[in-house]
């Protein structure tokens, strides 16, 4: 098992050993190939390096798809993806949860806290048209791209908990992201995800679903986005 793959405790991490997230270290990069991770010609420039390749991806979709359906034997969860990043994550999810015969219902919901590279502290969660009725009594799975300060998850899980009245509330995400600073690092634990994919080095990322003002969610692999990405207008 190589380094950037292990399966580590991270410090006060309360989860179980079988829900440890993999771990991706502050200095992996996988070697960019033509072949191997295609990409849109207009983002040529933007993209730094690759954090993990979309094979590891669809591995570890498999994974927490095996994890919840070892969880949710005999009951149909109620999943809430968060839109617009989550939904590549959460198609892939739920594809193989369709392999293990894991019934499930769905619904979407937007929710929102970056603006550029920075998270505003601000959540904006678009809940006019959501129906809280369809999780009455139902225990529920959050699905999200990546959690980092917390800052939407903090505001999301008590709006689902008081509108919706589930049973439970659980959250999986693709990506755990490390920070720097403790008081936000004490920030992310008291939302960590139950089902956690990967966690990754306080980088700004992007693709397979996670955007930079709406572009590059069109990208296979989860890249490390560059200087001139941040400062392209988004005029392609």
């Amino acid at each position: 098992m190589q380094p950037n793959e292990e399966h580590i405790h991270l410090d006060k991490d309360p989860r179980p050993a079988r829900l440890h997230p993999v771990f991706i270290h502050d200095d992996a990069a996988v070697q960019a190939s033509a072949d191997r991770h295609p990409f849109p010609m207009e983002y040529s420039g933007h993209l730094d390096e690759i954090m993990i390749e979309n094979t590891k991806l669809m591995n570890r979709c498999k994974e927490l798809a095996k994890l919840i359906n070892e969880d949710y034997q005999n009951e149909r969860p109620v999943f809430v993806c968060v839109l617009k990043g989550a939904s590549m994550f959460f198609h892939h999810l739920t594809s193989e949860l369709m392999q293990l015969k894991q019934g499930f219902t769905y619904e979407f919901l937007r929710a929102a806290s970056y603006s550029g590279t920075d998270t505003t502290g601000n959540v904006k969660v678009g809940s006019e048209e959501f129906d809280f009725s369809a999780l009455e009594g139902r225990r529920v799975i959050i699905v999200e791209d990546i959690v980092d300060t917390g800052t939407t998850l903090a505001k999301l899980i008590p709006v689902i908990k008081e509108r919706g009245k589930p049973t439970s509330v659980e959250v999986c995400t693709l990506l755990e992201k490390r920070l720097d600073h403790e008081r936000r690092r004490s920030e992310v634990l008291l939302t960590k995800a139950k089902y956690a994919g990967f966690s990754i080095p306080n980088k700004f990322i992007i693709g397979f679903g996670l955007d930079y003002n709406e572009l590059y969610r069109d990208l296979q692999d989860i890249w490390v986005i560059s200087k001139a990405g941040i400062e392209f207008d988004g005029k392609l």
